[in-house]
């Protein structure tokens, strides 16, 4: 919040500093992002088990093929966020924005 907020005020060094901080930015949210499915995933596993220990839903009942798929499906999102994060087209257009220097180009 403390650099975001001085970065509002110092917009001199705001282009230059977005561009050294922004690899950084990108390996720190996916990385977040990936840990936050990691733990989705693992609070899915949780309740299964626990199902299955009280023996209220046994191996192959509906509910463990919905949270299986449920968890099949969140890894398959994850991994199609995290590919296009770092697809090189999206990079190409963000560089070839940023280093802009016709401002027509950024106002549009």
């Amino acid at each position: 919040w403390l650099v975001g907020f001085l970065s509002f005020w110092h917009r001199g060094e705001v282009r230059t500093t977005r561009a050294k901080v922004l690899p950084w930015h990108i390996f720190l949210g996916l990385y977040t992002y990936g840990l936050a499915v990691a733990t989705a995933e693992t609070g899915l596993l949780e309740k299964l088990t626990f199902l299955q220990s009280r023996r209220t839903a046994s191996k192959h009942c509906p509910e463990s093929m919905i949270v299986n798929s449920l968890g099949l499906g969140l890894v398959l999102l994850c991994g199609i966020v995290i590919l296009t994060a770092v697809s090189p087209k999206y990079h190409a257009l963000q560089t070839k924005l940023m280093y802009s220097s016709d401002t027509k180009c950024l106002s549009s």
